[in-house]
């Protein structure tokens, strides 16, 4: 197996966490990354109260390992975060902005407390604020990223949090990045687009054969998203939404002004097709990780070939570099 300090921490098998994709998360995915040994997780940004207990009280049922509930501190639906509370989880994680006190509420009911960051700086406020891990997010991942590319990031990162483990986030989609990760410092990974792309996830069929026939280049941020649906707040931190161009997307991005003008009907078209299964349609949120993942395979078989090329690849590393 592939053992690290994380997975002690968190009482995890392999060191490969689920990130809590928001249109993208369910009790079933969450569940079945756990049981294959890594860390599910259930994502609340964009998403309803119920639809989000309904989660809480499933992955539960389906899997008796940990896993982990994430929260965006400036979105933050209070009855979602006393539901997550009352749960005690294993792991509480935060997204997009700065938790504050919020760290001692999620300790004080037991659970560790994971922050994703996008800036050194933000890294060292999150340790302050007592995280028990970093997640280092690279300008390469879905859904809203920075501006540092992970390989640049996470060496930053860990030096500037030591002793805290950090896992690396953005650019990862098998196991040569995973072996790559730990290199640089990280103790873990942090990973979605490849997750979007796997039959227990809960995306249309359409969203997962889009990642699969995507280039690396074709996956672009879009800035009027914010424009359409701004979250509140995140000042320090990124906002911009990367996504595989859509023709909603394409349409809108010409006409920004509008796009601001008319931000309620267009606001509404992305969440009634998101209700209806149809997200494909405004939306296909993914990772510059697409151009590398060809195939829509089970959770079980994508954590297995993660696990067996990691291994693979540490093994070869001493007959990368020759010795003086």
């Amino acid at each position: 197996m592939l053992k690290t300090p994380l997975c002690d921490l968190f009482e995890i098998e392999v060191p490969i966490i689920l990130a809590p994709m928001g249109t993208c998360t369910s009790a079933e995915l969450a569940a079945a990354v756990s049981n294959a040994g890594g860390l599910g997780g259930i994502g609340s940004l964009f998403r309803s109260t119920a639809a989000v207990k309904r989660d809480i009280d499933m992955v539960k049922k389906m899997t008796n390992k940990p896993y982990a509930i994430n929260h965006i501190p400036q979105a933050l639906d209070a009855e979602t975060f006393r539901y997550t509370l009352a749960t005690r989880p294993k792991v509480i994680s935060f997204t997009l902005a700065d938790p504050g006190d919020m760290v001692k509420q999620a300790h004080d009911v037991g659970s560790r407390v994971m922050v994703q960051v996008t800036t050194v700086a933000q890294a060292e406020q999150a340790a302050a604020r007592g995280a028990d891990v970093i997640s280092a997010q690279g300008g390469e991942s879905g859904g809203y990223c920075g501006e540092v590319s992970t390989m640049a990031l996470v060496p930053q990162v860990v030096d500037a949090v030591a002793p805290i483990p950090v896992v690396a986030s953005g650019g990862i989609f098998d196991g040569r990045g995973i072996a790559a990760a730990f290199m640089l410092g990280a103790v873990g990974v942090n990973l979605g687009t490849r997750f979007i792309a796997s039959k227990e996830a809960p995306a249309p069929i359409e969203w997962k054969q889009a990642i699969t026939a995507a280039k690396s280049e074709d996956v672009k941020k879009f800035d009027v998203l914010n424009d359409i649906s701004p979250i509140p707040g995140t000042v320090g931190f990124p906002t911009v939404l990367r996504s595989i161009p859509t023709a909603f997307l394409d349409e809108w991005s010409v006409k920004r002004e509008e796009a601001r003008r008319d931000r309620d009907r267009l606001r509404g078209q992305i969440v009634s097709t998101t209700q209806a299964g149809r997200q494909h349609e405004c939306l296909l949120t993914a990772g510059q990780t697409a151009g590398g993942i060809s195939e829509i395979l089970s959770v079980a078989e994508i954590m297995r070939r993660l696990v067996d090329e990691t291994v693979a690849a540490l093994a070869k590393a001493p007959d990368v570099v020759e010795n003086a």
